[in-house]
């Protein structure tokens, strides 16, 4: 009920306002950081940014405690398996706002929710990450909830449709796509930084027969 209630309040702060669920690092926080860091050999690339990574929620010096908080909520209240409309919509739709307007955000809910793609053999609903389960509420029976999950897939990929299909399948986005009016192709009217969306090595060797395979069924 507490949580429930923070994400009503902050539902209704202007969307402009809702940094203040990030904030810098403090000296003390840097600091620990920078000892464990440290302490780790030069060679040790990957554990050092598990560190990073790990610790405080830490995304460009920035602590993502608070949206960490708020996505662990969201997968909650997908594994309750009902009352979507009441418990799961408002917790989406706050993650989408914050997504679009603030790119902190929006890149560590990405890194979260849709990271590299290595798996290229299962169906994008087939599985239990977070993204697989958000992708099997693009076809929900209940249109507001499969709107709002479509909605915060496609903001977290900047609006980029080959970015969504990639990660969601064309069958899961069609109905986000017809409503876009971009079945053939695009991206939606807002604007996004155009940092790049590396591809993984899996996925580019599999990407003519992934593409066959999901993206067009």
């Amino acid at each position: 009920l507490l949580f429930s209630n923070a994400v009503n309040l902050l539902s209704n702060v202007p969307v402009s306002c809702l940094d203040v669920l990030i904030c810098p690092l403090t000296h003390e926080e840097t600091t620990q950081e920078a000892t464990t860091l440290d302490e780790l050999p030069g060679d040790k690339t990957t554990e050092k940014e598990t560190v990073l990574k790990n610790s405080t929620m830490v995304y460009n010096g920035m602590n993502m405690e608070a949206i960490h908080v708020l996505l662990n909520f969201m997968e909650k209240r997908i594994d309750k398996g009902s009352s979507y409309r009441e418990g799961l919509t408002p917790v989406l739709s706050l993650l989408t706002e914050c997504s679009r307007a603030h790119r902190n955000i929006r890149k560590f809910l990405k890194d979260q929710v849709l990271p590299p793609l290595r798996d290229v053999t299962n169906r994008p609903e087939v599985g239990s990450t977070v993204r697989n389960k958000l992708v099997r509420l693009m076809t929900h029976v209940d249109l507001g909830v499969k709107q709002i999950a479509a909605e915060f897939l496609f903001v977290l990929c900047k609006e980029r449709v080959d970015s969504l299909l990639k990660y969601t399948g064309y069958g899961n986005a069609a109905g986000l796509l017809a409503a876009r009016g971009l079945l053939a192709g695009g991206r939606g009217d807002n604007w996004y930084s155009e940092d790049e969306d590396t591809d993984t090595e899996e996925y580019k060797n599999a990407k003519p027969k992934y593409s066959i395979t999901f993206l067009f069924i």
